[in-house]
């Protein structure tokens, strides 16, 4: 039995035209996955967090305390007192100013009952010097008023100076805790950007190993319907040359089918 190639024309080459264009229309086009899309939304959240976080910067809420305080350390760090406005001895001195008029005014009745109830420049002199002595006796206060005037004010600035401690280790700890919350952003932030990467890497590999088998096809059906081509001509030519022709074609062309069939095989 002779061998029998086969035929080849119009229908076969509009065959392998058909089957090129609907491997070429069905180029593989990258979609992200599910996995990928909730990472990348996530990762778009951990950012904006982030991001929030630095715009906002650190806002204190002892600063202005601080600041009232330190403001009036400053104001009050001299030490100034006198006598005459200082309202303790103010008060002292009217206290020992009524004193001395009541004993005045006591001696020098005193006198004056001693000499029939007429006063004279002795009951005046004594009732002035009882006076002098209560007044003398106010001005050996003033410097016991001034230490505690002394003492009291700096145990008003020790005060206010440990308010400014305490305020300021407050303000410390609410910074921490604010430089700590920046770095949870930052981590979780490079957690999600890396797990959005690592999700992506894997679509992406994922198209190319299907771009890849995609371009296997195109270059097999491309090369399938040169070779259908190649054979319709080869068909007509055998149908219109001499016999030793014909001949040398057919022995070409069952080479040729040899070749079309394992095309075939590929691309299917």
């Amino acid at each position: 039995m002779g061998y029998k190639y086969n035929v080849y024309g119009t229908e076969q080459v509009n065959a392998a035209q058909k089957s090129f264009d609907n491997v070429s229309s069905n180029a593989p086009k990258f979609a992200e996955s599910a996995a990928t899309a909730a990472a990348r939304t996530g990762a778009q959240r951990a950012e904006q967090a982030y991001e929030g976080t630095l715009s906002g910067g650190y806002q204190s809420k002892y600063g202005s305390a601080v600041n009232e305080l330190v403001n009036k350390y400053n104001r009050d760090n001299n030490f100034s007192w006198s006598a005459e406005g200082s309202e303790e001895y103010q008060g002292a001195k009217d206290s020992y100013r009524r004193e001395g008029e009541k004993q005045f005014e006591h001696t020098q009745g005193s006198y004056a009952a001693n000499t029939g109830g007429y006063s004279n420049s002795y009951a005046q002199a004594a009732g002035q010097r009882v006076y002098n002595q209560k007044m003398e006796e106010l001005t050996d206060k003033i410097p016991a008023l001034r230490e505690t005037a002394l003492n009291n004010w700096s145990a008003n600035q020790e005060r206010t100076m440990n308010q400014i401690g305490m305020m300021q280790g407050l303000d410390d700890n609410q910074y921490k805790r604010y430089r700590d919350s920046v770095a949870d952003k930052f981590s979780f932030m490079q957690y999600y950007q890396q797990k959005y990467a690592t999700e992506k890497g894997l679509d992406m590999s994922a198209f190319s190993n299907e771009l890849a088998m995609w371009q296997a096809r195109m270059s097999g059906a491309a090369s399938n319907l040169s070779s259908v081509r190649q054979l319709a001509e080869s068909q007509y030519e055998h149908n219109t040359v001499s016999a030793d022709t014909q001949a040398s074609i057919d022995s070409s062309r069952r080479q040729t089918d040899a070749y079309y069939n394992y095309l075939n095989n590929r691309v299917k």
